[in-house]
């Protein structure tokens, strides 16, 4: 099991599937992932349904217990479909098919997906890409700190170089990111692992 819980190899019969919902390297959020994350977007989003069902009551009439109760049932009822279908993070499945020697690069999204195809015998490589994030601008960061401790606020890691390590599959002219990971020996592990299995 790999450290992060982002990604999962299978290995089933003559096919190798990497999946992963971590696949680009991205600046994080000067809000904190644990406070505006995709629950929360999905509950506001839960908020918002049993506010407008609030304001349609209102407007017909006067608001009454049932009204409130019919709005708490949209709450949470609107909360897990907006979860699943609206924030669901994307997911990149690459699938390494040694009897049909092909590899296949799927991005699966909450609303359709995208295939790319390309032969086995044109994978000229596996590599791990190491990408460094610098924070652009030290002075505003130590400013933004500084008014975030006046007001009693700590934003985790804001402002911090981040390293990132990427699996990428290079074909004749072509590279493409399957994996991106925080951690080197996670990046190093997938690496290792497919290889085994595919000859390149």
């Amino acid at each position: 099991m790999n450290e992060s819980g982002t990604y999962r190899v299978e290995i089933e019969d003559s096919r190798i599937t990497l999946k992963t919902t971590s696949f680009a390297v991205e600046r994080g959020s000067v809000l904190h992932s644990g406070i505006y994350n995709r629950e929360f977007s999905a509950s506001l989003v839960g908020a918002a349904a049993a506010a407008a069902v609030l304001v349609f009551f209102a407007l017909r009439g006067e608001l009454q217990p049932v009204h409130y109760i019919v709005a708490a049932a949209v709450f949470v009822a609107a909360f897990p479909l907006a979860r699943v279908f609206l924030f669901k993070e994307p997911c990149l499945e690459t699938v390494f098919d040694l009897g049909e020697k092909t590899v296949s690069i799927t991005l699966r999204k909450p609303f359709g997906s995208r295939t790319l195809r390309r032969r086995l015998d044109s994978l000229a490589d596996i590599r791990i890409v190491h990408t460094r994030i610098e924070p652009e601008n030290p002075d505003g960061v130590a400013f933004v700190k500084r008014i975030a401790l006046q007001h009693g606020t700590v934003i985790p890691g804001f402002g911090q170089t981040e390293d990132f390590y990427s699996v990428e599959l290079r074909f004749d002219g072509e590279a493409f990111t399957v994996l991106t990971t925080r951690t080197e020996s996670e990046a190093n592990a997938v690496v290792e692992k497919l290889r085994k299995y595919v000859e390149v």
